[in-house]
């Protein structure tokens, strides 16, 4: 056998078993070890980088599209927050939309981009960015840091009941969602 012809044997050879782990699903993965997650917003515009809130996001997998592991999210803590999450290796974007005060469906918007940053999988960190429809550029309220902590399993295991379930959570007297979180989940 020449040099050549064992060359591109053992070339293919490379190839196919690096095809064979190039297959979804990679792990960490969203939902193993729990699919509810606490999102905090840090002020990137702050010198002080302030905290504004903590919500909650569960994750329901859709599927896998080439090398993207697929989620649809539901906030559990606010009203009718959900979209869309692709996720490559320890990389994740995801993007939603959220009502807004005296119940305007789908007018505020949310993009996040974050990566699981540790070896137990239950932490992870990356950027959050929230605005607002108008009739020209959108108005952005919101760049921020943000810190995710897996921290077990959502109530309902189905996407649909829990789109239905937190699409209208009660507010109190400031349109603000009352579901709270609790002492123990913050």
């Amino acid at each position: 056998m020449n040099k050549v012809t064992l060359f591109t044997l053992t070339w293919m050879c490379v190839c196919t078993v690096t095809a064979v782990y190039a297959v979804p699903p990679h792990y960490p993965d969203l939902t193993k070890g729990g699919n509810r997650w606490l999102v905090t917003f840090y002020n990137d515009t702050s010198p002080s980088h302030d905290q504004w809130a903590t919500q909650g996001i569960c994750f329901y997998p859709t599927g896998n599209v080439g090398t993207h592991q697929q989620y649809v999210w539901v906030s559990d803590t606010y009203p009718d927050w959900n979209g869309r999450a692709t996720q490559e290796g320890d990389q994740v974007f995801m993007h939603g939309d959220f009502q807004w005060y005296y119940n305007i469906p789908y007018a505020g918007h949310d993009a996040l981009q974050w990566q699981i940053v540790t070896g137990k999988r239950t932490i992870g960190s990356g950027h959050w960015q929230e605005w607002l429809t108008d009739e020209k550029f959108g108005r952005t309220f919101g760049w921020g840091n943000a810190l995710w902590r897996r921290v077990g399993k959502c109530e309902i295991d189905n996407a649909d009941e829990a789109l239905e379930k937190y699409r209208d959570l009660p507010r109190d007297g400031n349109s603000t969602p009352s579901r709270a979180l609790t002492k123990g989940e913050v």
